[in-house]
């Protein structure tokens, strides 16, 4: 048997085969369903920056653009076709749960219960049906936290450069994965984790990101900051809604699924007070972070392109640990 096929099989082990058939599930629904509403008013929006490449725009950075471009001439201008990057992307993000729960310590029940969390999630199921800044948010931001945690479970500090080359592509993604890094800091900071930050390779993998990162940048300066101005209009406009520590937290609730808080709560107690994961307890904070900076900011009411959202993929991670907690004290 060659070495190929024993990777093969041994990624398929534990329930994750049908992890796969659930995404392939989901991916079907999506391409299936995805007609079934017009046209999304940003989706014009990211049809024509795409028609007009450049390193960034007044209102997001270039990646998504760049891919809508990619899109159309690949499967054309139809709702399904517009539409499949963020159906795949978000079916890919049941695979990813999965894949951090495994390497959390989880087996096949964990799995098969980090996939289904996020499979069911409204947000999720509307961030596949519709082409937004957010659809591929949770796939960088677990492929940020992959690394943070193949980094700490290998004590290999080699990731945290492949750690920064995805933030750098969030960035030009979507300027809130800023804040995991700075969560990720903080909770670094905050565990014996420290160690970490006198390593070179998470340095590189900071210049990595800020490389990535630097045409747009760069387009940012040369066009005086047109974000920023658009962020104040905004603000002075009064779109943006205040919502309180508990008002914040109990949408989080209704984004993620009633039902399936208690499994992503009990995920986030594990991370902060559970021995077992104790090496992990950075994720912990980082989320405490998270979730303080987008209070703060004024995270938007559902519905709104707000960087909530941001948040809320870190809770995916966080979710995926509770299965793995089975034998914790």
């Amino acid at each position: 048997m060659s070495a190929s096929t024993r990777e093969k099989q041994a990624f398929l082990a534990d329930g994750m085969l049908i992890v796969v058939a659930i995404a392939l599930a989901k991916l079907v629904l999506h391409c299936v369903f995805n007609n079934r509403y017009g046209y999304f008013r940003d989706e014009f929006d990211y049809m024509a920056c795409g028609d007009h490449l450049a390193w960034g725009y007044v209102d997001q950075p270039p990646l998504l653009p760049f891919l809508v471009k990619i899109g159309r001439l690949a499967l054309g201008d139809s709702l399904r076709s517009i539409r499949f990057f963020p159906a795949l992307a978000s079916s890919v993000a049941v695979i990813q749960a999965a894949v951090l729960a495994r390497e959390l310590g989880g087996r096949q029940f964990a799995l098969l219960l980090a996939a289904v969390t996020v499979a069911v999630a409204p947000q999720y199921l509307s961030n596949g049906s519709l082409l937004t800044t957010n659809c591929l948010e949770p796939l960088l931001w677990m492929g940020c936290v992959y690394f943070a945690i193949l980094a700490i479970k290998r004590n290999d500090p080699c990731y945290w450069l492949w750690f920064g080359v995805l933030a750098g592509i969030g960035m030009e993604e979507k300027y809130s994965i800023a804040v995991l890094g700075f969560g990720i800091v903080v909770g670094l900071l905050l565990t014996e984790q420290r160690r970490v930050l006198a390593n070179k390779w998470l340095w590189l993998g900071g210049v990595a990101a800020f490389l990535i990162f630097l045409p747009n940048l760069v387009w940012k300066l040369q066009h005086h900051w047109p974000f920023v101005q658009l962020m104040r209009n905004i603000k002075a406009s009064g779109r943006d809604v205040a919502l309180s520590p508990f008002q914040y937290f109990a949408q989080q609730m209704l984004l993620l699924h009633p039902f399936t808080a208690p499994i992503w709560i009990a995920g986030l107690i594990a991370l902060l007070f559970s021995q077992r994961l104790k090496p992990y307890r950075m994720l912990g904070w980082c989320y405490l972070v998270a979730f303080a900076v987008f209070v703060v900011l004024k995270g938007k009411k559902l519905g709104c392109w707000a960087s909530q959202q941001a948040a809320e993929k870190l809770e995916i991670c966080v979710r995926a640990c509770l299965p793995a907690c089975r034998n914790c004290p």
